[in-house]
């Protein structure tokens, strides 16, 4: 998954923007730059920078890169929390001709050191106090083998000098030296690996999705397309640069000219602050996981919607439960296009449904489908056998199975772990799935719809048990604002179904109430034993429920 090194042939401006489409990601810059330099491009709480400028910032780092000898295809790790620098460094790593491998701002060095030896980085992009912590945590002994190296530091920040990396380069000793260099490219194509996003592995072990430009340009062209992205639009970036849903933040942004304004990290899970920055940044494009909306149109400000100039609003990642997207519907503009995006990182979005009035009328219980496949995917459906039960277009066929998906956003495997990638994927009259684990309906119009997890279906006292329906169940009731339902070992060492839920606002939920509704609503063997209230669920850091921490505390 590496192209070879020698000698680097490098593309001006002219060639590498003017005459066509190569199917990069690079070539959205490229225009961008040259048909609306002076549009503003990327914006941060501190400050805003136009195409123009993001153009020769990108450009000065890509040639150091080259100047240092970087070989194309190599991988550059960005640990960096999200500011106009760590946007034009995947720009810049990009342009070079490498990959990037985003990297958690929250995560311990030692997880990261494990990222940048597996995915063998020739590059870090980090600050002077990160790059201090991984120094400490070699010295100590504390860092995995594995890295045929350590990586080339480039350091934002402080000097290298005052921080002790004199060995490292400086990132605005690098905008200076380089400045007003000839523009360069490094060529390359679609099937060159664009980003490396790493996920948690069911190890314990990081693993490694590996997605090319050709992956990303599958959807962010589509998007483009279906929102009618253009120049005058602001695209929030809410999503953390490691998670999968900032591809269309970035690139999105990038290849129509558009502005994309960073949410700062700390301000995810705030729903005021998320809604004064809708309203002072002018937002126009919102692309985020439900959780964040949820904030949003529950906070006593959330009036603040409705007057601002979001015309379209995306949700992915996790269900949206249809009593929260109809108190979301009421608080946009009027005319704000609703759309449920669906896609595991490594197929990138491949369903998309946008949300009606049909979706959200009184009484319905059930979430929006997950909807249509996009134009680039087909899909079949294959049951606990291995049979294939349905294929994209059998639209009179109704039938229940996994997902698997195939076509242009389908990611090219997993770095370094052909065995993982065989796993995870099968082969069908030729054409090459990805398992997805997910259990969806087809019903006969063609729509999806999504049933749960396939590791979500659990076998508690003999029965078959899909714990989403559970949680739709206690999410129903109006003193429950989230609910999450797990299997623990009981004080006889059987399983047992554990769940637990947060209030709502001004309610104090009983469990013997919520058993109650269970029972009115599920079998007997469905109903938690044991449902407890606590004050926050745990989240991971792109936003979703921290299973594996609510699983700890459903075993205490």
């Amino acid at each position: 998954m590496e192209r070879s090194g020698g000698t680097v042939e490098l593309l001006t401006d002219s060639a590498s923007g003017g005459a066509g489409d190569d199917g990069t990601l690079t070539v959205g810059l490229a225009r961008s730059v040259r048909e609306h330099p002076g549009r503003p491009a990327v914006r941060d709480p501190r400050r805003q920078v136009s195409y123009a400028e993001l153009d020769e910032i990108s450009n000065s780092v890509a040639s150091l890169f080259l100047r240092r000898g970087l070989r194309p295809g190599a991988r550059i790790g960005v640990w960096l929390n999200k500011s106009v620098e760590a946007v034009a460094a995947i720009h810049a790593v990009l342009r070079a001709g490498a990959a990037y491998v985003p990297l958690d701002p929250t995560a311990p060095p030692r997880r990261v050191a494990r990222v940048l030896a597996d995915s063998d980085a020739a590059w870090l992009i980090t600050t002077p106090e990160r790059a201090a912590s991984l120094r400490e945590l070699v010295r100590t002994g504390g860092a995995d083998r594995g890295a045929r190296e350590s990586p080339a530091l480039l350091l934002v920040g402080d000097s290298p000098e005052s921080s002790g990396d004199r060995a490292a380069a400086s990132w605005e000793d690098t905008l200076v030296r380089y400045a007003g260099a000839p523009r360069v490219r490094v060529p390359d194509g679609p099937d060159d690996v664009a980003y490396i996003l790493y996920t948690s592995g069911s190890t314990g072990a990081p693993k490694g999705v590996v997605l090319t430009h050709g992956n990303a340009r599958a959807f962010v062209d589509w998007a483009a397309d279906e929102f009618s992205l253009s120049h005058e639009d602001v695209l929030a970036s809410h999503a953390p640069l490691h998670f999968d849903l900032s591809v269309l933040d970035l690139f999105g942004a990038s290849s129509n000219a558009a502005c994309v304004s960073l949410v700062p990290d700390h301000w995810q899970g705030l729903g005021t602050a998320l809604l004064r920055f809708v309203a002072d940044q002018r937002v126009t494009v919102w692309y985020s996981v439900p959780t964040a909306l949820r904030r949003m149109a529950e906070a006593a400000d959330s009036a603040l919607l409705s007057g601002s100039r979001l015309r379209v609003v995306a949700f992915a990642g996790e269900e949206y439960p249809v009593r929260h997207l109809r108190q979301l519907a009421a608080v946009l503009p009027k005319d704000a296009a609703l759309y449920n995006l669906y896609g595991p990182t490594e197929t990138n979005v491949c369903t998309y449904h946008r949300v009606g009035s049909e979706d959200l009328v009184e009484g319905a219980v059930q979430a929006p489908p997950i909807g249509r496949m996009c134009p680039y995917a087909t899909s079949v459906l294959l049951d606990r056998t291995g049979l294939v039960l349905s294929a994209t277009g059998e639209a009179t066929v109704e039938a229940t199975g996994e997902l698997c998906v195939a076509g242009g956003s389908v990611m090219r495997g997993y770095w370094n772990d052909v065995a993982k990638t065989a796993h995870s994927t099968f082969e069908s009259d030729g054409v090459h799935y990805y398992r997805t684990g997910d259990i969806v309906r087809r019903g006969t119009d063609g729509q999806y719809t999504f049933v749960g997890r396939d590791d979500g279906m659990v076998k508690v006292k003999g029965h078959r048990i899909e714990l989403g329906e559970i949680e739709a169940a206690l999410d129903s009731r109006p003193e429950v604002r989230e609910a999450v339902c797990l299997v623990a070992p009981g004080p006889d060492g059987q399983p047992r179904l554990v769940a637990f839920v947060t209030a709502a606002s001004g309610t104090r939920p009983e469990e013997r109430g919520l058993r109650r509704h269970c029972r009115e609503s599920l079998p007997g063997y469905m109903v938690p034993e044991r449902i407890e209230t606590v004050p926050a669920l745990s989240y991971t850091s792109t936003g979703k429920v921290d299973r594996r921490s609510m699983a700890r505390l459903a075993a205490l």
